[in-house]
């Protein structure tokens, strides 16, 4: 059997598709669904068993003697913009510690999702080096929730046999409507060039960087599913490792991808950028994937171009069901 936590959200539900060719419907799937849509993401996939993400400690309790292959931990609070710390570091740091120490005592393998926004600002870069973990400074509760389990990670003598935290950029595909305001620009795009003719993005508050020049590693979805399968296949060494594409690309990139899939003129109005985020906003990320590649892993990231084109044929598909 494979936990996987946050299994109904976006990376998640794409993730328990590609499970499900590896193991079936052996698959505990453990959420937070409650009133939210993301059960839509379920719908035709396989699980044994759904358990609410506060249940889960008394059902291993209950359940000890079945056996675990692996944990795939992605569930937490994704939101960016979400500023209650205490909770943030309950959902993100805390309940992982714990899925740490199950993982390390009954000797599981580990993969879980840690986050660009453990980089901060990227004026130290993007390496996932684990030497220059403790120099990054988060911008915003949520990076910092997640880069605190990053630094205690880092520090433990005893670990699962394999573990993995996986950074992930900017990703964006099917499967992320329920996410609202933190879904990504691509899920917002589409429909604005469909049913305005039009995309709207933010104007730019730097002299170096011109309007929708701010700059993003997006990376297509299935991407990062291929990668949390290569971590369960393979063994390379255990640690931190980046999943963007090793290429930052504009908004105005961006807009041209849609307008191009939709075979549509292209046609950009830029906007004031909320006061709320002006101060917390990243004007690039691009990950650095030298470590990865140095693992021998056959890694080939959709362009931005293939990647918008399948997520519009996508949409257009569930559109028309």
């Amino acid at each position: 059997m494979v936990i996987l936590t946050g299994g109904a959200g976006f990376i998640g539900s794409n993730t328990l598709t590609a499970l499900n060719h590896i193991y079936g419907d052996d698959i505990l799937l453990v959420d937070n669904v409650a009133s939210t849509s993301k059960w839509k993401n379920l719908v035709g996939k396989s699980f044994w068993q759904y358990v609410h993400k506060t249940r889960l400690w008394s059902w291993l309790d209950q359940n000890i003697d079945r056996a675990v292959e692996a944990v795939v931990h992605l569930g937490a609070c994704t939101d960016t913009m979400e500023s209650d710390f205490d909770y943030l570091f309950e959902n993100n740091s805390s309940y992982s510690l714990n899925i740490w120490h199950f993982c390390t005592e009954r000797q599981i393998p580990l993969i879980y999702a840690s986050s660009a926004a453990t980089y901060g600002n990227g004026g130290d870069g993007f390496s996932d080096d684990h030497e220059k973990t403790d120099i990054y400074k988060p911008i915003n509760p949520y990076g910092y929730s997640k880069h605190l389990f990053d630094l205690w990670v880092l520090k433990q003598q005893e670990t699962p046999p394999r573990w993995y935290g996986i950074k992930f950029f900017n990703v964006y595909g099917p499967g992320e409507s329920h996410k609202g305001r933190m879904a990504s620009v691509a899920h917002f795009a589409i429909p604005q060039a469909l049913q305005s003719g039009k995309i709207r993005l933010f104007k730019s508050y730097r002299e170096d960087c011109a309007d929708g020049e701010q700059r993003r590693d997006f990376i297509f979805v299935q991407d990062i599913v291929d990668l949390i399968v290569y971590f369960l296949d393979a063994s390379p060494p255990n640690g931190l490792y980046n999943a963007g594409t090793g290429r930052s690309r504009s908004f105005n990139d961006l807009a041209s991808a849609i307008f191009s899939a939709l075979n549509l003129p292209e046609r950009i109005e830029y906007f004031d950028m909320p006061e709320s985020i002006k101060d917390s906003y990243q004007y690039v990320t691009e990950a650095d994937m030298s470590k990865l590649l140095a693992t021998g892993c056959p890694y080939e990231p959709l362009s931005l171009e293939e990647g918008i084109e399948q997520y519009v044929k996508w949409l257009q598909k569930e559109n028309k069901n």
